[in-house]
C-alpha cells in the first residue's frame, strides 16, 4: 500500500492476517460513517452497498501514482503493519492509523468515497495475490469480494 503525504512517499506492507482483520471490521466503520447503526441489517447493507456504487462509479482507478520528488517513507524499505487504528472524525470521515515496529506510523484522514476506494484496491490486491478473503468474510461484514466463488463438493 502506498500512500502520498506532504513530501513524502509513504510505503506499507499489510499481511494477509491484517488485511482479513480490517475488511472484517469495515462493516461497522461504514454503518458509523452514514448513521445506519441502528437500522435492521437488510437495510444497513442495502445502504451501504448503494454508497460503495456511487463512490465506485465516480473513482478514478486508472491515473498512475506519482512518487517524484517524494521521500520514500520509511527510509529503510516499507513498513509492515503491525497494527490498524481506525478513530472516527469530527468532519465525517476516519483517520486511520498504521503502525509497525518504530513509534513512527503512517495516518491517513478519508472520507466514506475514499474509504470506499481503499477498500476496492484491497480487495483487487487479495484476488491477486490469491489470498481467498471470501471465505473467512461473511455477508455481515457488508464488504464485497472480488471474484467469482468457486462451488465446492461436500460428500
Amino acid at each position: 500500500m502506498r500512500a502520498r503525504l506532504q513530501d513524502k512517499d509513504a510505503r506499507m506492507w499489510m499481511t494477509r492476517r491484517m488485511t482479513l482483520q480490517f475488511l472484517a471490521s469495515i462493516g461497522k466503520i461504514f454503518d458509523h460513517l452514514t448513521g445506519t447503526e441502528a437500522q435492521p441489517t437488510e437495510q444497513r447493507q442495502a445502504v451501504n452497498e448503494f454508497r460503495r456504487e456511487s463512490a465506485m462509479s465516480t473513482a478514478n482507478f486508472n491515473q498512475p501514482y506519482e512518487e517524484e520528488g517524494l521521500v520514500p517513507f520509511p527510509a529503510d524499505g516499507p513498513m509492515l503493519v503491525k497494527k490498524l487504528n481506525v478513530a472516527a472524525l469530527k468532519t465525517g470521515g476516519v483517520q486511520l492509523t498504521l503502525t509497525g515496529n518504530g513509534p513512527d506510523g503512517v495516518r491517513l484522514n478519508l472520507g466514506e468515497k475514499e474509504l470506499h476506494a481503499v477498500v476496492h484496491m484491497l480487495n483487487q490486491t487479495a484476488e491477486k495475490a490469491q489470498w481467498a478473503l471470501g471465505a473467512h468474510l461473511t455477508k455481515s461484514t457488508g464488504v464485497t469480494v472480488a471474484g467469482p466463488a468457486k462451488p465446492r463438493v461436500v460428500n
